[in-house]
């Protein structure tokens, strides 16, 4: 699973046990293990994950136990983090949220 550099720390230090995708599908299953990556090359991998539990919910419900668990401080802090990563927030989309631990 690709991740932003700077979510490095906060995963390897868990602080950051889930990530909300915007997928089509799901790409993993619960009990998978993945490489963490920061990009597409073999040597940008900085973790093993293990899948704890997948969910669907709409982007714009994420709570304060969510958003704990994203990493954040607040929700205008997530929010700011997904229009990095998917260039504008739509409330309304629903998304996959993946819960996960160092493997």
């Amino acid at each position: 699973m690709l991740f932003k550099q700077y979510l490095v720390e906060p995963i390897l230090n868990g602080t950051k046990t889930e990530t909300r995708r915007l997928w089509e599908h799901r790409l993993v299953k619960v009990g998978g293990k993945y490489k963490a990556k920061t990009n597409f090359g073999h040597n940008s991998v900085f973790a093993t994950i293990m899948i704890t539990y997948i969910r669907k919910e709409r982007l714009g419900n994420i709570d304060s136990d969510g958003l704990e668990k994203e990493g954040c401080k607040s929700f205008n802090e997530f929010k700011q983090i997904w229009i990095d990563s998917y260039g504008s927030w739509q409330p309304d989309a629903q998304v996959f949220v993946i819960g996960f631990q160092l493997a």
